[in-house]
């Protein structure tokens, strides 16, 4: 029609030669337009998503291990804050205990002085009073005395003379 006049073919199932000859022709001019202009600019897109998944890839393993790396340093760190906490525990403890372990020493040297302080105001009362009684004494022996020359008495008007100035001194 376009070139000539299009023969039958002799046989239904294939083509006439003249067709199969401009399809091959119209294939390779294709195939020569598509190697070309179309498969480089594919080509290239398919290999920069190639590098691109690629790098994704890449990066999301470099991340994976960043953040398992980050995850045992946490851990480490827990750990070591743990110990320190631990350790920050027994530290309070043992200074309790040694706070509990002096301040009762101390309770005790304070009770201590208390009682060596109440000892001594004991002593100290009981010479004062051992010698406010002798004074006492020596006054009424020295009134006795003076009772017994001044009446000159017989020794047994002074027995019955000494009693009731003992019997005074009693009510005094």
């Amino acid at each position: 029609m376009l070139f000539g006049v299009v023969t039958q073919s002799p046989n239904p199932i294939l083509p006439s030669t003249g067709e199969i000859i401009w399809s091959v022709i119209s294939f390779a001019l294709l195939l020569v337009i598509l190697v070309k202009y179309a498969f480089p600019p594919v080509a290239s897109m398919m290999a920069k998503r190639s590098d691109k998944i690629r790098d994704d890839l890449e990066a999301a393993e470099s991340a994976r291990r960043d953040a398992e790396r980050l995850a045992e340093e946490r851990r480490a760190e827990l750990g070591r804050a743990r110990e320190e906490g631990q350790r920050i525990i027994e530290d309070a403890r043992a200074t309790g205990e040694a706070l509990r372990q002096e301040a009762a020493a101390e309770a005790q040297r304070e009770a201590q002085m208390v009682r060596e302080q109440a000892q001594l105001q004991v002593a100290a009362e009981r010479s004062r009073l051992i010698l406010e009684l002798r004074g006492e004494l020596a006054g009424m022996a020295i009134e006795l005395s003076t009772r017994i020359l001044a009446h000159e008495l017989a020794s047994s008007e002074v027995d019955p003379l000494v009693e009731s100035f003992l019997a005074e001194a009693d009510s005094e």
